[in-house]
């Protein structure tokens, strides 16, 4: 798929239920997240509690980018079903096999930015293929569904830290 993402979009003919995109794609974040939960640990580890609580909180990324992004997988169906698609379970394998080029490799310096894009290349040529729409039909539709996700995700998570920081660190307490 790396190499020749035409020739396995093309030829892949495995039909498979909602389950399997879903799975690949939570071992992706899983994958994913393994160097920053082994650095949280490491950095906590004179404290247990805290390295327990730095792992969860990992954890809890890693789910979070997993919801992000069946989220975005299932808004770019919506998007891409204006254009003729049907389908979601192939709109979210378009989505999970490129998972681990866009999102697998993020710790590598200059180049999580390059594999970032060529994922989301991926991702499109996915959506194109297994629908069988245009490649700009298809790019509209995960480019869309990619900002209105994440710049969502980019306004709510602030609020979300902010009310969580408040009842952790027990701001404002009169004392």
């Amino acid at each position: 798929m790396i190499r020749k993402p035409d020739v396995f979009f093309s030829e892949y003919g495995e039909r498979h239920g909602i389950g399997y995109p879903l799975q690949f794609l939570l071992v992706t974040v899983a994958v994913s997240i393994v160097p920053l939960l082994g650095v949280a640990v490491v950095l906590n580890s004179t404290s247990p509690l805290s390295a327990v609580f730095a792992a969860a909180f990992v954890v809890g990324i890693g789910f979070g980018l997993w919801v992000g992004i069946v989220l975005e997988g299932l808004l770019a169906h919506a998007i891409a079903s204006l254009f003729g698609a049907s389908g979601a379970t192939q709109t979210l394998e378009a989505y999970a096999f490129p998972s681990l080029v866009r999102y697998g490799l993020w710790w590598f310096p200059i180049v999580n930015i390059v594999l970032g894009c060529y994922g989301l290349y991926l991702q499109i040529k996915g959506l194109s293929a297994f629908h069988d729409i245009s490649m700009g039909n298809a790019a509209i539709a995960a480019v869309v569904a990619m900002v209105l996700v994440f710049g969502v995700l980019a306004l709510v998570m602030p609020l979300v830290a902010a009310v969580l920081a408040a009842f952790v660190l027990d701001m404002g307490a009169q004392t």
